[in-house]
């Protein structure tokens, strides 16, 4: 064994293990004293972090109500139910609650995509401005009244919107590709939804459809920051007690049927380049394959310059500026995607190496050199990505939507650590075969040979 490496690989860990130690006890939620996890009397989900490093509060309702939720026909409803929380209420009209807002100093935000909807607050936590902030999206939750000219003026933005985004090739792949790969689910849908669904949508629409999602026990509040136990419980059941009763249950998706077809499709486009999607069904959240796949993509394509695809691709052959591959883990499974650019008449060739190198991969796994520096990276990323109460907003609100254990992050780098290379190999094996893959190819004409799937 190389002593120098062995030493120098052990204290580059060492620090990445020493950094996220120091910055856990800087927050102070290091232990279970700091971080609690309960469900309001009306069954709300709630997850509490307490922080004292800012005197600053982040807090999040989420519920599941994305753009899987739209009903046929209506697509577009989730994401225009959400737009509109903010534009009036019983007691106040748009320009009021925005001027409410200003006056505390709060900034809100919202959450959007194919699984939630949901709304962010970051307010001071000094009491008067927090108790303000909190009534406004009390109010917002408690009696949004959706107007119908209001709507009327968002939806002609958005229709606006959608045709300009439907000229874009990326934008025409990406959704060709959902379209294919869920053919009979609703992840099929982005959410944007269509000029004729955008037009038929009505305030009542919108009403209804916060009614059914928008309730209690469909909802997960996250709080993060300088409070004490008792304050963060009582503004857990404020926001809880805001909402509809409902039905007692969560909202469920069925699950994408996994055979997926073999299918290669070429739609014409002006575009100066061949845009390319490549895929097939991933992994949800909380599957036990998680950790080892997202360490075999980080090898493949997930790593930038560092990947293989980049590697071959485009420093080797000059096939493209950039390409990527991820998963996209959701409440069902989420796709897998390579993504990439290429000229018009190298787009076969460059969709075909993609292919070869992938199911290379796929087949003979990466190596324990390798593997180890996805390790690295991923610790260290990690622990750069939650130096902030919004970003631990962002990830335990993900921890209570998709019901993940409470100690996720504080386990992250051990369970990371933990994964060996035939874990690696195992997961790629029975979950990526890629036998089966969806290919779009956006922007070729006749250079392209082969037909349409």
């Amino acid at each position: 064994m190389n002593q120098g490496y062995f030493t120098k690989e052990c204290t580059v860990r060492g620090i990445v293990l020493f950094c996220l130690l120091a910055f856990f006890s800087n927050f102070g939620f290091a232990d279970e004293e700091h971080r609690h996890q309960w469900t309001t009397s009306g069954g709300t989900k709630v997850i509490f972090i307490q922080t004292s490093v800012l005197p600053i509060v982040d807090v999040s309702i989420d519920f599941a109500a994305g753009a899987a939720f739209d009903p046929v026909g209506k697509e577009g409803l989730a994401r225009f139910t959400l737009r509109l929380l903010d534009k009036g209420t019983e007691t106040s009209d748009e320009q009021q609650l925005a001027e409410r807002l200003a006056g505390t100093g709060s900034q809100l935000g919202g959450t959007f995509d194919l699984d939630r909807s949901g709304l962010t607050l970051r307010s001071l936590a000094f009491e008067d401005e927090l108790t303000d902030s909190l009534s406004i999206v009390e109010e917002m939750l408690h009696a949004p009244t959706f107007p119908s000219e209001i709507l009327d003026r968002e939806i002609k933005s958005g229709i606006a919107s959608l045709n300009e985004s439907v000229k874009r090739p990326g934008t025409v792949a990406s959704r060709a590709f959902y379209e294919q790969l869920y053919p009979d689910h609703p992840y099929r849908s982005t959410g944007v939804g269509t000029e004729e669904s955008l037009r038929s949508l009505s305030s009542s629409d919108l009403l209804s459809f916060y009614k059914r999602f928008y309730r209690r026990t469909n909802g997960v509040v996250t709080i993060v920051g300088d409070l004490t136990l008792t304050r963060a419980t009582e503004i857990s059941e404020q926001l809880s007690d805001a909402l509809p009763i409902g039905d007692e249950a969560s909202e469920k998706l069925i699950a994408p049927d996994v055979g997926v077809i073999d299918r290669e499709t070429v739609i014409y486009n002006p575009a100066s380049q061949a845009h390319i999607r490549i895929g097939a069904l991933g992994v949800k959240r909380g599957d036990p394959d998680y950790l080892p796949l997202m360490l075999a993509n980080q090898i493949l394509g997930g790593g930038g310059m560092t990947s293989i695809l980049y590697d071959e691709l485009r420093e080797k052959r000059g096939l493209t500026y950039g390409v990527y591959s991820y998963f996209s883990p959701l409440r069902s499974e989420g796709p897998f995607v390579i993504s990439f650019q290429t000229r018009k008449d190298q787009a076969k060739v460059a969709l075909d190496l993609a292919m070869e190198l992938a199911r290379k991969f796929v087949r003979e796994g990466p190596t324990l050199a390798q593997l180890q520096n996805a390790k690295r990276y991923f610790i260290g990323a990690f622990a750069l990505n939650v130096d902030s109460n919004a970003e631990l907003l962002d990830y335990y609100s993900t921890i209570g939507f998709y019901g993940l254990p409470l100690d996720y992050i504080d386990s992250f780098s051990q369970r990371v650590e933990n994964v060996t290379l035939e874990e690696v190999n195992d997961a790629l094996k029975r979950r990526l075969t890629l036998e089966k893959t969806i290919r779009i190819i956006v922007g070729p004409g006749e250079e392209f040979s082969r037909t349409d799937g």
